[in-house]
């Protein structure tokens, strides 16, 4: 495995929003002129694989681990957001993105042949937390309010329009701005940049456990969060380097089954800086919401859709069908 490259990050830790525009806003032809003066630049056996850093799955214990086979060469590139890592996937600067279905479904819904191969949680990892003492107890008191999320368009963001669609609060009323993920965006909630933000593991388990934050909405619903996706053109190419990364990911879910401690044992290069103790429950946790065998079923897809479609984020006549979204045929036992 490379080392991990940060692309796109900039430092920010809430004091502004991040420039980079939902991958909804991107027109058809501004994703075809980036796709077509992009080269195929990896290299043989390579496969470059965008994150967004910060947050626990099945790929990051995999690639810490090196738990994939001969012949291919993972190398994981970081990113603030989901729109941002698109770009770079439409645009060629990387391979594969572990990104939302809400990526697939829109970039496809723009004529581009982009598909997930593996499905890595089927609820979605951010919850919104707030300071204690901040008088934010629920999503209601968000209103005209500063609220962070990892950037704008990306999976953190869709919950926030799902939690204040919710709780009947104006999106367009509160101040949402971009502080990454991780620490970033730990500090933009500590130091007042927001008021509150969107946490996953293991620093959800870590701020709620200090007492410091409060826990002011959480996903209650089957959302298939975690997908795998790259560009078909590129799978047609190079199906050999896709499938021994995918095999890679299996082990790992397995092996994180079997042994909670291999888990955590790999996240120690992620420096989360959290006890082995939060860290083994954000493993937990992470798992329970993680498909076995890294495939989910077509009514996961439709609540997912049915979601998206129910805060504006795709068109219902846009949305592909379950089975022009997904192909698990590269997955071992398939």
């Amino acid at each position: 495995m490379r080392n991990a490259i940060p692309f796109g990050r900039a430092g920010r830790t809430g004091s502004g929003p991040l420039l980079a525009p939902p991958l909804a806003a991107l027109s058809l032809a501004a994703l075809l002129a980036t796709t077509a003066c992009a080269g195929d630049a990896s290299e043989p056996g390579t496969i470059r694989v965008a994150h967004v850093c910060g947050g626990i799955n099945v790929a990051t214990i995999a690639t810490n681990a090196a738990t994939f086979p001969e012949g291919v060469e993972v190398e994981k590139i970081c990113f603030d957001g989901g729109a941002e890592a698109v770009q770079a996937l439409v645009g060629g600067g990387v391979d594969a993105f572990v990104g939302s279905t809400e990526h697939v479904a829109s970039t496809r819904s723009r004529g581009l042949d982009v598909r997930a191969y593996a499905a890595l949680s089927q609820a979605v990892p951010y919850s919104l937390v707030s300071r204690a003492g901040s008088g934010v107890e629920s999503v209601a008191d968000l209103a005209g309010e500063t609220v962070a999320v990892t950037s704008p368009g990306s999976l953190s963001d869709t919950e926030l329009l799902k939690a204040a669609s919710d709780a009947g609060v104006d999106y367009s009323g509160m101040n949402v701005i971009g502080a990454g993920s991780g620490a970033s965006m730990a500090a933009a909630i500590r130091e007042g940049g927001a008021v509150a933000g969107m946490v996953s593991e293991p620093q959800l388990s870590d701020m709620l456990a200090s007492g410091d934050y409060t826990l002011t909405w959480e996903p209650d619903f089957d959302y298939a969060a975690l997908v795998v996706l790259s560009r078909a053109d590129w799978v047609e190419g190079h199906e050999e380097e896709l499938t021994r990364f995918l095999e890679g990911l299996r082990e790992a879910e397995d092996r994180s089954r079997e042994d909670g401690a291999f888990a955590v044992e790999s996240l120690a290069d992620e420096d989360f800086a959290v006890s082995d103790e939060v860290l083994a429950d954000a493993v937990r946790a992470t798992l329970g919401n993680t498909p076995r065998g890294l495939a989910i079923e077509e009514p996961v897809y439709r609540d997912t859709i049915d979601l998206l479609t129910e805060v504006d984020r795709l068109d219902a006549e846009d949305a592909p069908t379950f089975d022009e979204a997904f192909d698990f045929s590269l997955l071992p036992g398939s």
